[in-house]
């Protein structure tokens, strides 16, 4: 079973002398996902159906704004402007709450919101009444504040679609106070504008689904305070270390002594993250974080019973025929051995099948909420529990006696 090889650096940890104390940093996650698609692109229905327009690339890009567009031909200016009045009278028709539905239902959304809003002060400026003046400047001022919230929630939304899924928990570490509520209920109205686009709501419904486990599982170890702080002092102690290979083995030193957790790990996290995402770190010095957190996860994820590793591996596999001839190789009886490059475990179908049912208990009684934390929340994801439901029926079939 292969398992990936991870970056090395000979960058001397010297140059982390001067990384900022742990102890002022927010604290992540770490959860692992064992399954990997491609990332969805972004698509919604427009907001005025008569503007409506079919596509295939449903990615959503940021507008340039309004004052650096040319100039539009006069016809074309009039049919904008037309646009413009009828979506802020949807706006002035509907409650603020639908705003954000409509918003990110819609596609022309981000080429049309700088026209929209200045349409909005233009009409103010000619507005008949003061008291009409006075409502479409509270028009302008709420939907331009709804507007930049969900410009926020895009950007991170797209940190993820970017980001490797790897590095999910790292995004999650650094951005946690903004993986709020309403962020969530924005990508939830996100995942409802894509029903034109079946497999691409699906896949942004994966991942919604998967950053909110990181998030609980980033909120389960942070609440432990006194683990928290243990694991401060174990990273400042791998701090120390005069090398990288003296680092390597405080890591493994660690691991062997029980204290390579998912707090340790939700502490590296949270470091690697502020290296990478400064602009005042060195390069060297990011190697040198990257290096150290990666090297924890891989030692932390070798750390874990033959039957989880193998039943990972397993669920990352779609075919069933593949699984099936995994599980033959999986269960011949044989030594551990690790290399560098792949590890060979075996079990029984017995004992996979006990992990399996453990798992699927654990994720019943609680209606599918993790109460794991680091690499078996990526078990409770509810497509990997689907998933699992047919392994544990394949493996009942082919490899015991036990009836489905």
């Amino acid at each position: 079973m292969a398992w990936a090889a991870l970056p090395l650096s000979s960058v001397p940890l010297q140059n982390l002398r001067s990384f900022p104390d742990v102890r002022s940093l927010s604290w992540p996650t770490k959860t692992l996902c064992v399954h990997s698609h491609s990332l969805p692109r972004h698509a919604s229905i427009l907001l005025p159906p008569a503007t409506a327009v079919a596509t295939e690339d449903s990615h959503q890009q940021s507008a340039p704004a309004a004052d650096s567009m040319p100039p539009l031909p006069p016809e074309a200016k009039r049919q904008r402007i037309a646009i413009c009045d009828k979506l802020i009278n949807v706006f002035s028709s509907r409650k603020m709450d639908e705003w954000r539905k409509l918003i990110a239902y819609s596609r022309q959304w981000p080429s049309l919101a700088d026209s929209v809003l200045a349409r909005i002060l233009d009409k103010a400026q000619g507005a008949a009444t003061p008291d009409e003046k006075l409502a479409l400047q509270r028009l302008h001022r709420r939907l331009n504040s709804v507007h930049e919230e969900l410009q926020i929630y895009n950007s991170l939304l797209q940190r993820f679609k970017d980001a490797p899924r790897y590095d999910w928990e790292s995004i999650v570490a650094l951005h946690r106070s903004d993986l709020i509520p309403s962020f969530f209920e924005h990508l939830e109205n996100t995942v409802g504008g894509l029903s034109a686009v079946p497999r691409e709501q699906a896949e942004l419904a994966e991942m919604v689904a998967a950053v909110e486990a990181s998030v609980a599982a980033h909120d389960q170890v942070s609440q432990d305070k006194d683990t928290m702080l243990d694991a401060n002092a174990s990273f400042s102690e791998l701090l120390q270390a005069e090398s990288m290979e003296a680092a390597d083995a405080t890591i493994d030193k660690l691991a062997s002594d029980g204290r390579l957790n998912p707090a340790l790990l939700l502490t590296m996290a949270k470091a690697y993250s502020a290296a990478r995402e400064t602009d005042y770190t060195k390069e060297e010095v990011k190697d040198v974080m990257a290096h150290l957190y990666f090297k924890a996860k891989e030692k932390f994820a070798s750390e874990q019973p033959a039957e989880v590793r193998i039943l990972k591996h397993l669920l990352t596999m779609e075919d069933p025929g593949q699984q099936r001839a995994s599980c033959e190789e999986a269960f011949k009886p044989g030594a551990e051995v690790q290399t560098d490059k792949e590890d060979f475990l075996s079990t029984t179908p017995e004992r996979l099948l006990t992990t399996m049912d453990a798992v699927l208990q654990a994720f019943d009684s609680q209606r599918g909420k993790s109460t794991m934390a680091g690499e078996a929340a990526g078990l409770m994801h509810p497509d990997v529990i689907n998933r699992m439901r047919m392994l544990q029926q394949l493996v009942r079939q082919h490899f015991t006696a036990i009836p489905n």
